[in-house]
């Protein structure tokens, strides 16, 4: 009987190792938007290449509009289209305007998270445990 739980440790062990995610292969990879392949992300441009403005956007400076939406809430995004240096990270940054009374749908992120950040109001927040 000790025989067979050692050999279910073991395996158990054995799936929990190879479940994991990879080791990143380099520490960033800025995106060539200028590509057309995608697969996993964008290609990578030359790290010769890569400068500080790869690394920001001005997109989520401007507010949204909100008076089209009937929930009262609009996004801006920043991804790798708009901000190459987020390429492979698995990040994305959003603005969120909310109107008073607006409502954000509830929703899951797989495998991410999520941060936010209140400059002005009160929203009630809340959190899906999967």
């Amino acid at each position: 009987a000790s025989v067979k739980i050692l050999f279910v440790l073991i395996i158990l062990m054995a799936t929990d190792r190879i479940s994991g995610d990879p080791e990143a292969l380099q520490d960033f990879c800025v995106a060539d938007t200028k590509s057309s392949v995608f697969m996993n992300g964008r290609p990578c441009l030359n790290p010769s290449e890569v400068s500080p403005k790869h690394f920001m956007t001005s997109d989520l400076r401007k507010p949204a509009n909100i008076s089209g939406s009937p929930l009262g809430v609009s996004t801006v995004a920043a991804s790798s289209l708009n901000m190459p240096g987020l390429n492979t990270l698995g990040m994305m940054m959003a603005r969120v305007d909310m109107a008073v009374g607006g409502i954000f749908p509830p929703h899951i992120h797989s495998r991410a998270s999520e941060i936010v950040y209140i400059v002005e109001g009160t929203v009630s927040f809340g959190f899906v445990e999967s």
